[in-house]
């Protein structure tokens, strides 16, 4: 083998390994949810990850949009839609939206994020602060929940182990820690699945009586996909429970189906 001949082998070799780096998630991945006040329906919510481009640079397009159904749409008429745009590579953000009505209160805002202007930190431009130097890598918050998903991925988590990732929400630095508590089966709609179970540190006083007031339960397999999230606050306990899924990247193998 002639030395030409030699390099091209190795190229091809790191560029196909790097291509088939394994990803919890990709463009086409579509997660429906209930969401329950105690024992009543009172929303729903999609989680979908679609195929987009941000200024001509291929793009995942995050997409969630949460809104309450039937008697709780009649007192309090939710329809809060984020939406962020990330590098396929880095799950680095590009762009967000977030996009709020409730009830009478509406918020419209935007955030550009600038990673590579700065060797030691990123720019986040925002329509109602401006221009903001942060973290480097900083996430929004829809973001930096499916770069957690990638993040989680790559290591099997140790018993109470803290992940910390640097966000940038309401236009505020913001550190989304989230602490791995072990494995739990959970019981759905679509079946039973093992689940790791996480808990967020969460901000106390205006919604949360605790830091301990969240409870996130994760499929035990590649796609790592949330199953179920739990909120304990003031006026009593809010959960939403996956109730149908499409487009995972990876076999769903925590998962026993309902027969």
């Amino acid at each position: 083998m002639t030395l030409a001949s030699t390099l091209i082998f190795i190229l091809f070799v790191t560029t196909n390994s790097f291509a088939q780096v394994q990803k919890a998630f990709t463009p086409g991945e579509k997660l429906k949810y209930k969401i329950y006040y105690g024992f009543i329906n009172a929303g729903e919510a999609v989680l979908e990850v679609r195929k987009g481009d941000y200024e001509g640079k291929e793009a995942n397009h995050l997409y969630l949009n949460g809104r309450t159904t039937g008697l709780a749409n009649t007192l309090y008429n939710v329809n809060d839609t984020y939406q962020s745009f990330t590098n396929p590579e880095t799950d680095w953000p590009y762009y967000s939206i977030r996009d709020i009505h409730e009830g009478s209160y509406k918020h419209y805002s935007t955030q550009v994020f600038d990673h590579w202007s700065r060797e030691d930190s990123s720019i986040v431009n925002s329509t109602i602060t401006g221009e903001v130097v942060v973290v480097k890598g900083c996430q929004d918050i829809l973001s930096s929940f499916y770069y957690l998903r990638n993040l989680v991925l790559k290591a099997p988590p140790q018993k109470d182990q803290l992940y910390v990732v640097d966000s940038y929400f309401t236009d505020e630095k913001y550190p989304l820690m989230v602490r791995f508590k072990g494995y739990e089966t959970v019981k759905t709609k679509v079946g039973e699945i093992h689940c790791m179970k996480f808990m967020p540190v969460v901000l106390t006083g205006r919604v949360f009586k605790s830091k301990d007031d969240m409870t996130i339960w994760f499929s035990n397999d590649e796609n790592f996909i949330p199953i179920r999230i739990r909120f304990e606050i003031f006026v009593g306990s809010v959960y939403c429970d996956l109730v149908s899924y499409s487009g995972l990247n990876n076999p769903f193998k925590s998962i026993k189906k309902k027969n």
